[in-house]
């Protein structure tokens, strides 16, 4: 039997304060830090894991940052 875990309870409370405060940029970066660090992924495969995170946990506010991002290109 898989056991999911999940993030740690003070970095899911970090990201969501984040991400409500509009610093979703931010908390992508704490995110990629920790998933390199706690899983020793590589750059690729950590972003990955966050697009999915965030498509997950804050699908409206990725969408609202791509939106902004998006004008701005």
């Amino acid at each position: 039997m898989v056991v999911k875990r999940g993030l740690p309870e003070e970095m899911s409370t970090l990201l969501k304060q984040l991400v409500m405060n509009g610093h979703i940029r931010m908390a992508g970066t704490v995110l990629h830090t920790y998933l390199m660090k706690k899983y020793e992924l590589d750059e690729v495969t950590a972003a990955e894991w966050i697009v999915v995170y965030f498509r997950r946990e804050f699908p409206r506010q990725l969408s609202r940052h791509q939106e902004k991002t998006a004008r701005t290109n």
